[in-house]
């Protein structure tokens, strides 16, 4: 598993066999993570500079129903020792 991307206290942007998956924190009454697969349309986006983890953070926590079908639960954190990418 490696670390593409990170703001703290916020989100993760992970690669873990072949998918990328981000994981991030959604406000609210009670606050939770949540982790997303994401498509290859995104992925290329991000590659691209044309999109950033932050932004679908903010699109994902916008419409949460959206991306019921890609959501992965148990939620995917980094192990303390995962590789980073800076």
């Amino acid at each position: 598993m490696r670390v593409l991307d990170r703001k703290r206290y916020s989100y993760v942007l992970l690669a873990r066999d072949g998918e990328w998956i981000l994981t991030f924190l959604l406000g609210g009454p009670v606050e939770r993570d949540v982790s997303v697969r994401l498509t290859p349309v995104e992925i290329t986006a991000i590659e691209a500079g044309d999109s950033s983890a932050a932004d679908l953070v903010e699109k994902f926590s916008a419409d949460l129903s959206a991306t019921e079908d890609r959501q992965i639960t148990p939620t995917v954190w980094p192990a303390k020792d995962a590789e980073s990418v800076s």
